[in-house]
């Protein structure tokens, strides 16, 4: 990032990394941006330097955890090249494991999902944030589909945006369900529905 030292870079980061945790565990409007300062372990005028707003923070927040995530998502697979079907088998099973009990987001749903419920009435910037990191997610199960048919493993006939876009709400209302019950059931459920629609 343009001016800043190291040092710098390593405090702001510290700051991003306090606020995720802090937003993903209370929600954005329990945490004050004095929890924030004391979780960073900065000083108000640190923080002020980085973040004109509590605002910016969560927008600048949201942008760092959806780049993470997102690479997350899109990761290779260890175990060698599958086809795009299987690919986009592999990115559900991810994002079930991020959002289900003993996951990276353990039982607290989806850091997108809590946020959107919360704030997308609220802020128009994080908003558009939100927004933005769905439509990657749609496009990034779009492609898969795409590229799934182009190989003949799945039919023709299906609509790879409109399947993508029902396959994010149906994914994102089972993470609600499934933080609800305590329970990553409705998630395994919705899963198993789309490899059906799909294959079937």
């Amino acid at each position: 990032m343009k001016g800043y030292t190291d040092k710098a870079l390593q405090t702001r980061d510290r700051i991003l990394r306090a606020a995720i945790e802090l937003f993903y565990a209370h929600g954005y409007n329990a945490t004050g941006i004095e929890r924030v300062i004391r979780a960073a372990d900065v000083t108000k005028g640190n923080f002020y330097y980085y973040f004109k707003s509590k605002e910016e923070l969560a927008v600048e927040a949201l942008r760092r955890y959806r780049e993470e995530r997102m690479i997350a998502l899109g990761a290779k697979d260890p175990q060698g090249d599958k086809g795009p079907l299987q690919q986009l088998f592999t990115l559900m099973q991810r994002i079930r494991q991020q959002v289900s009990p003993g996951g990276s987001c353990a039982i607290r749903g989806c850091y997108f999902g809590n946020l959107s419920l919360e704030m997308s009435g609220a802020s128009e910037e994080v908003r558009r944030e939100l927004v933005a990191t769905f439509d990657g997610m749609r496009s990034l199960f779009a492609a898969l589909v795409r590229q799934a048919q182009q190989a003949g493993e799945v039919r023709a006939g299906i609509d790879p945006e409109r399947t993508a876009a029902m396959a994010l709400s149906l994914l994102e209302g089972a993470v609600l369900l499934s933080k609800a019950e305590q329970d990553p059931a409705p998630l395994d459920d919705a899963i198993a529905f789309m490899q059906d629609y799909l294959t079937h």
